[in-house]
């Protein structure tokens, strides 16, 4: 499984996928408390104005900005997981779990009628596929699209080119049960997140071979299976089009079509103060103040499952660890979530921890002694690594301390942390340049080859911890774009995802995480929240909280 990813900046924020466990409640929520600086806690439940169905209109289109444009629809496929694809994937593709508004995994009975654990010894899952279930092509959705993205995604054969590995590497055999609906799952190594798996699922006809896998939803979605389908992709207007599917068997959704416009940078929030789109993510105080007095205008506020980091590579001098390890100890990391929390009327900490949000219950701040703030340490490590002060800045055999940090433009948070970041790296002798490039491009061609020094985007959650595995594990593809890693992560992972039990699972992901603490992998900064400005109407959506996904078929415009 993968975490999302998105740009550090405006609608969609990059995000991790983190097990929620104490960060999502119910739909309603409170606005929260407030302490002595007045500033409130965040709401720990969704706030998505929920109605009943029979409250809303027949029909009508819901307008919605995407931050970029999305060129591949395959999920599952290293460029596929971005948090605005899978925001439409909910609604066009089979998840066979979805994250409910409590944080826990819910079959979707709509795909699969029952799924249940047969036998521990060896780990086996029995799935029965809904008899209605098809693809949009006709076809029907059997056994064979389980094993066929088992056998795409298990890592054996390098030609697909694959987000994660995470969990199907773990299965034995994808196999065919009484009839062609029913699908057989072994495990060879038990996998305490099997709930994670075949979502979104594919269908066999159009992704069993490494060029179907790579490129047969590059720029197309040839077929789909959900309440809604996209009907048009139009990369010269930026705009993704889904209506609803008329051959989808499950309750059917209420609106006309869903137009996801492309805007980059503040644009979005342009867009929806002239009322082009009906909701907008306001996570920055410069965002946020333009829109809070705005008319006819709800906000909605709940705790995402969401955030902002500084990503390292080891393709430049960063390959030295001391080098990471020293800036980690120079970056003064609550200054940088005051930058992002600004004048927001929510208080926002730290982030200590590259697992857990501070609000789940495995949650502990794992800083020191290789995250701390320390900038005496800072200079020390530098000294003892061989850099010394020549000037402004440090070098060593001739070489200027000096690097990059790669940010897409268009990204405004993204470019005052780079520079506040600057100004703390320049007390220790570091020389900080910032590099802008085009937002379409951060992704494909800086992030995931791990072109870059430093970069910051966000993770998104999908509510389970084995979707995390490949940003800190070794290897040559999955998440872990700067390609640092260690031998004690890649064990410690591999006991965690087999341990069933949460409690001593928790005990592992901390000791993980004090791992990636000590081999200078990343610093994340400060969990995001969902501050949300939409439309009064528009109900069944908004803020959801943690990884809580979107049930399509509800969302809709009050009478």
């Amino acid at each position: 499984m993968k975490h999302r990813k998105v740009l550090a900046v405006t609608a969609a924020l990059a995000g991790i996928a983190l097990a929620v466990t104490g960060c999502s409640g119910g739909s309603g929520g409170s606005n929260g408390s407030s302490d002595d600086s007045g500033k409130k806690t965040l709401p720990t439940s969704a706030q998505i104005n929920p109605k009943p169905v029979s409250d809303l209109e027949d029909g009508g289109t819901l307008r919605l900005p995407i931050s970029q444009w999305v060129s591949q629809w395959n999920y599952n496929e290293v460029d596929g997981p971005l948090v605005d694809a899978s925001t439409i994937e909910q609604a066009t593709m089979p998840y066979i779990y979805t994250i409910d508004d409590k944080g826990a995994p819910t079959l979707d009975t709509d795909y699969v009628s029952k799924a249940e654990v047969t036998s521990n010894d060896p780990l086996t899952i029995s799935y029965t596929i809904n008899d209605k279930a098809k693809w949009n092509d006709g076809s029907e959705i059997t056994w064979r699209d389980f094993e066929n993205e088992w056998k795409t995604t298990n890592g054996t054969d390098k030609a697909y080119l694959i987000a994660g590995s995470t969990g199907y590497e773990d299965i034995s055999s994808v196999t065919k049960g009484a009839t062609d609906k029913d699908v057989v799952v072994k495990f060879a190594t038990p996998f305490s997140d099997w709930k994670s798996l075949f979502s979104p699922l594919y269908p066999a006809s159009q992704t069993s071979t490494p060029d179907q896998f790579n490129n047969g939803y590059k720029g197309k979605v040839p077929v789909s299976s959900g309440p809604y389908k996209i009907t048009d992709l139009n990369e010269t207007a930026g705009t993704v089009t889904m209506k609803p599917d008329e051959n989808w068997w499950g309750d059917k959704p209420k609106l006309d079509q869903v137009i996801f416009r492309s805007l980059d940078g503040n644009a979005d929030v342009d867009a929806y103060l002239n009322k082009e789109i009906d909701s907008v993510l306001t996570t920055t105080s410069e965002r946020f103040d333009r829109v809070k007095n705005a008319k006819n205008t709800k906000i909605l506020a709940s705790t995402s499952a969401q955030y902002t980091h500084v990503d390292f590579s080891t393709n430049g001098l960063l390959k030295d660890k001391q080098l990471r390890l020293a800036i980690q100890h120079a970056v003064n990391r609550d200054a940088l979530a005051q930058v992002i929390g600004g004048t927001l009327p929510y208080k926002l900490g730290t982030l200590d921890n590259h697992l857990f949000l501070s609000t789940d219950k495995g949650y502990k701040s794992n800083t020191k002694p290789n995250g701390d703030f320390d900038v005496e340490k800072a200079k020390k490590l530098l000294d003892d690594d061989g850099w010394k002060t020549d000037g402004t800045y440090r070098s060593k055999g001739g070489k200027q301390l000096a690097i990059a940090i790669t940010i897409p433009s268009g990204a405004p948070t993204s470019q005052q942390l780079a520079q506040v970041m600057q100004q703390q790296l320049k007390e220790i002798g570091v020389k900080l340049t910032l590099k802008t490039v085009a937002t379409d491009d951060f992704f494909e061609q800086y992030v995931t080859p791990g072109n870059y020094d430093m970069t910051i985007f966000v993770w998104a959650g999908t509510g389970f911890h084995s979707s995390s595995a490949t940003i800190y594990t070794s290897g040559a593809t999955g998440q872990n774009y700067g390609r640092v890693s260690s031998d004690a992560i890649d064990k410690l992972t591999k006991q965690a995802l087999s341990e069933p039990d949460s409690d001593k699972a928790n005990v592992i992901w901390n000791k993980i995480d004090k791992q990636v603490w000590a081999i200078g992998h990343s610093m994340p900064i400060t969990a995001k929240p969902a501050l949300v400005a939409q439309n009064p109407k528009l109900a069944n959506y908004g803020a959801f909280a943690g990884a809580q996904n979107i049930d399509w078929t509800k969302v809709g415009f009050t009478k």
